[in-house]
């Protein structure tokens, strides 16, 4: 009996070292999920450096809370403002911004692994008074951030090799202004180099962009979902909101970013670039390439195959009225309808395509666009 007794002493230690006793288990990686983030952060807006008046603009110091639980966890960060027409004053009350993440106070939040991100905010041009905000106009910036959220999740849809995005709902408090806050939609974007460390890429700098090397599928398909969207503000020659990965079998693969100009969104201070041949944003254009090797039967069949499930994403966006909700499911199916119109495909689409190899000089370039 004393050498059962004894036996089963051991077998319990021996579990025990085997199995100690588990902590919390920390927050899913920030991307892994779809959830809404309810987060708070302590900024000025008006304090803030904006890069298009001043050069060289700093990071500022600041801090994001959230509930863990019945705890608030408070992070320190720093931002800085980012982007070229909502960085301006006159423009946006709220600019985008990047956020830095110092990596020892990140552990076990919904930021870990992270050091810095692109935020994208609602922007909006309002005034905060003693009665409380003028909610109409941030109202409808915020659907149009809604409307841009959608977008990256719609080509989250159709490859992996996709900016991945995370909605959240931030209370932005402004210190020295009492318990009063702002409150609106915004959406953190996977930084460039995260997603080319996932791809196992190389991110390429600016000017890269070697026509020869060109993964041409993957290009083909960022046209086409720029065509869906009803997005001309990019260029794959500029690398304008497009970015490049060099695969480790030397293809370049594009990836598409900043898609606040499509006529998806419909914001309205988007429009399409004066060299192009369309008066509205919500008019199409298709800016791919007639390379040699292009299949259109199957780059249409990819899109076509995957409709439902593109046309679904619109439920699941948190915040979008049913009218935007409407307009948004109305917008993609005009875009399935000329898919399944062999006229309208070859008239919109294959009939207009770029002339192959790229040239120096395209729709978007400075002397084309006057500037």
């Amino acid at each position: 009996m004393m050498k059962l007794y004894a036996l089963s002493c051991v077998f319990l230690v021996c579990c025990l070292y085997a199995n100690p006793a588990r902590s919390e288990p920390d927050a899913p990686p920030l991307f892994e999920q779809h959830s809404l983030l309810e987060l708070g952060m302590k900024i000025d807006f008006d304090s803030l450096c904006r890069p298009r008046d001043t050069p060289d603009c700093d990071y500022s110091a600041s801090e994001i809370s959230y509930m863990d639980g019945d705890e608030e966890r408070i992070i320190p960060v720093e931002v800085r403002i980012r982007g070229g027409w909502r960085a301006l004053k006159s423009n946006c009350d709220i600019p985008l911004l990047f956020i830095r993440f110092p990596d020892q106070d990140t552990e076990g939040t919904p930021f870990a692994g992270q050091s810095m991100l692109p935020l994208t905010t609602h922007c909006g041009r309002a005034k905060l008074t003693d009665g409380g905000m003028t909610s109409a106009k941030y109202a409808s910036y915020e659907q149009y951030l809604l409307k841009e959220y959608l977008a990256y999740r719609l080509y989250e849809e159709l490859t992996d090799t996709s900016l991945r995005v995370r909605l959240a709902k931030m209370s932005y408090k402004i210190p020295g202004k009492g318990g009063r806050a702002r409150v609106n939609y915004a959406f953190f974007t996977e930084h460039f180099k995260s997603l080319a460390e996932r791809q196992h890429a190389e991110l390429l700098p600016r000017e890269s962009f070697d026509h020869k090397a060109l993964d041409t599928q993957a290009a083909d398909r960022v046209a086409l979902f720029e065509f869906m969207i009803g997005n001309s503000d990019w260029s794959l020659v500029r690398q304008r909101n497009a970015i490049l990965l060099l695969t480790e079998n030397g293809k370049q693969i594009p990836v598409p970013f900043d898609l606040d100009m499509s006529g998806l969104v419909n914001a309205p201070y988007a429009g399409p670039p004066p060299s192009l041949p369309i008066d509205e944003v919500t008019e199409r254009y298709y800016l791919g390439y007639c390379h040699p090797d292009i299949d259109w039967d199957n780059l249409f069949s990819d899109f076509l195959s995957r409709q439902n499930s593109l046309v679904s994403q619109v439920d699941e966006i948190d915040g979008l009225y049913k009218r935007e909700r409407r307009s948004a499911k109305r917008y993609l199916e005009s875009f399935f309808d000329i898919l399944q119109n062999p006229e309208l495909r070859n008239a919109k689409i294959i009939e207009g395509c770029q002339a192959w190899p790229p040239q120096a000089v395209d729709h978007m370039a400075p002397e084309v666009l006057g500037r």
